[in-house]
């Protein structure tokens, strides 16, 4: 048996041919003989092939599974301590967030047909492949719920999540869900296996590595606040604690008199919210009056029921120049079991 004949999805020809016509270079792949010698999470991970390039040899390394940066750097560390020379490894796909730090470690890779990464004989970083939705500096509203939702809900390794089972938990319409689970992949922050005829999501990674990797995607969900004079139903259907308020019941700060509630966009028009209050007519503190936060999503499937989550919450407040709120924020955050 070739190498060749052990991958289904022909990436062994596909790899000689596109770093040939890349490089200008015959690349011809034949088994490495210690592969059958290494670990089984080695031999698990890889097919693993060696060739010479350009009179270079050098180990090719197949992935079959999606692995973190983190891991295939350990695995190439126990790998060289067998083959000294060059090691290159191979993807079908690689999210952008991978592909970013296999770079910044110095890793070599090739995705065959899209991209090439050989700092040990040349560059080429070409991406061809066919996009369903555009990339954004900062992910969409409904992309953000569902990846908060993910990193809240990350203890509970047991449960399998698809964009079919995550739609009606966020309130989303499966269209909706499907394009949010298309922009986080894109992002590198979730992975999809595919399981039959089901695409089961699952994080990219730690949920705290994958929170702060998120960072500079994350926006806060507050798009208009308003400060009603005549009053809100205490937690109607919709409406949950939100802004210092919320802080103050997951903290040691002291509550504000005026409370501050938050509501899905969806839920209400923002124009519409002053109104909505004043003819439910529940009577407030004439001094303080409360606060309407109109999120970009709605708070409530990620809620507890009375109050926001907590990473909508610190999102909401990261601005705040309060030192006091950013150390309650950072205890806060501190605290979650993930």
């Amino acid at each position: 048996m070739t190498v060749s004949d052990d991958l289904s999805d022909g990436l062994v020809p596909a790899t000689e041919s596109y770093v040939g016509e890349t490089m200008h270079a015959a690349l011809k792949l034949r088994p490495w003989p210690e592969a059958q010698t290494l670990p089984p999470y080695l031999r698990n991970s890889y097919l693993i092939a060696e060739g010479d390039l350009r009179g270079r040899r050098s180990l090719w390394l197949f992935a079959r599974d999606e692995l973190t940066p983190a891991a295939i750097e350990k695995h190439l560390s126990a790998i060289g301590e067998r083959w000294p020379g060059a090691q290159v490894v191979v993807f079908d796909r690689l999210p952008s967030y991978v592909r970013r730090r296999l770079i910044e470690k110095g890793i070599s890779f090739v995705v065959p047909g899209t991209q090439l990464y050989v700092p040990e004989h040349g560059l080429d970083f070409r991406s061809r492949a066919k996009r369903s939705i555009q990339v954004r500096e900062a992910l969409r509203p409904s992309a953000q719920a569902m990846l908060l939702y993910l990193l809240l809900h990350a203890s509970e390794s047991a449960r399998v999540y698809s964009a079919s089972g995550l739609a009606p938990l966020l309130g989303q319409s499966l269209m909706t869900a499907s394009r949010a689970v298309t922009e986080l992949e894109r992002h590198g922050l979730i992975r999809v296996r595919s399981a039959g005829r089901t695409k089961e999501i699952s994080l990219q990674g730690e949920a705290r590595e994958v929170w702060q990797t998120a960072q500079a995607l994350l926006r806060t969900p507050v798009t208009k606040r308003s400060t009603l004079s005549d009053g809100l139903t205490a937690f109607t259907d919709g409406y949950v604690l939100a802004g210092l308020t919320a802080l103050s019941r997951q903290s040691m700060l002291a509550e504000p008199r005026a409370r501050t509630y938050a509501v899905g966009r969806a839920r209400t028009r923002a124009s519409e919210v002053a109104g909505t209050a004043r003819a439910r007519s529940w009577p407030v503190d004439e001094e303080e009056s409360p606060t309407v936060e109109v999120w970009s999503y709605d708070p409530v499937p990620l809620s507890d029921g009375l109050v926001v989550d907590p990473l909508s919450l610190s999102l909401s407040l990261r601005d705040d120049p309060d030192e006091r709120v950013q150390s309650a924020l950072g205890r806060l955050l501190e605290s979650l079991s993930w």
